[in-house]
């Protein structure tokens, strides 16, 4: 009887371990196709003022006259940041923290923001993210 037992509960560890590997296989999949899409497109974003603005898939960091862009997608499992406390960009969910180069400082995540190449408009007050080849 308690052979069956453990075998049972032996067998029903083993399913779950497996249905959460798949999910977290096909869940990884999703985010790199969403991102690699993302990636062929060019976007125009204003350039603002502010140290660090937000939007959907990017993130602008203006340090004096140094510009940069990341992805918005934390390195972890793909949440959008949308915070910066301390000089560092949070990722609400897991709590990971981001330096403003994108180096992450704090985990779950340990892989940097995805950096993307840009232009500024001739006036100066909007960025051209360059479509890339993946």
């Amino acid at each position: 009887m308690t052979l069956n037992k453990f075998n049972r509960r032996k067998f029903l560890r083993l399913a779950a371990t497996g249905v959460g590997l798949t999910m977290v296989y096909f869940w990884d999949k999703m985010m790199d196709s969403r991102l690699i899409a993302a990636a062929h497109k060019s976007v125009v974003l204003p350039l603002t003022r502010n140290l660090v603005s937000f939007y959907r898939d990017y993130l602008v960091i203006r340090q004096k006259q140094h510009v940069k862009v990341f992805s918005s997608h934390c390195t972890h499992l793909g949440c959008i940041i949308n915070k910066v406390e301390n000089g560092k960009l949070i990722c609400p969910c897991h709590g990971s923290e981001f330096d403003l180069n994108g180096n992450a400082v704090k985990g779950p995540a340990y892989k940097p923001l995805k950096s993307y190449p840009f232009e500024m408009s001739n006036n100066g007050q909007k960025i051209i993210i360059k479509a890339t080849e993946s």
